[in-house]
């Protein structure tokens, strides 16, 4: 909770809401969505949510990002292939 509190509160990061969920319906990906440590996650419910790989190894990135994210210092855009 206190990592999704950080997120949340970070200047980093800009976000609506940080339990919207991915899906079509919902609020845009933002920067998730063109961006090479994005991953969908669908739960065994259907749910759908944005998960940022980087959390994995830098503590600083949240592991499912509020949604829309305008503002990421580790963004990279996927490579058009």
């Amino acid at each position: 909770m206190a990592a999704l509190l950080k997120s949340v509160e970070s200047k980093d990061f800009v976000g609506s809401n940080p339990t919207l969920s991915a899906t079509p319906g919902g609020p845009p990906p933002g920067l998730c969505g063109e961006c090479r440590h994005s991953r969908l996650i669908t739960t065994a419910r259907g749910s759908v949510f944005r998960l940022c790989e980087r959390s994995a190894t830098e503590r600083v990135y949240p592991r499912y990002p509020a949604l829309p994210v305008l503002r990421c210092p580790g963004f990279e855009q996927v490579d058009p292939a």
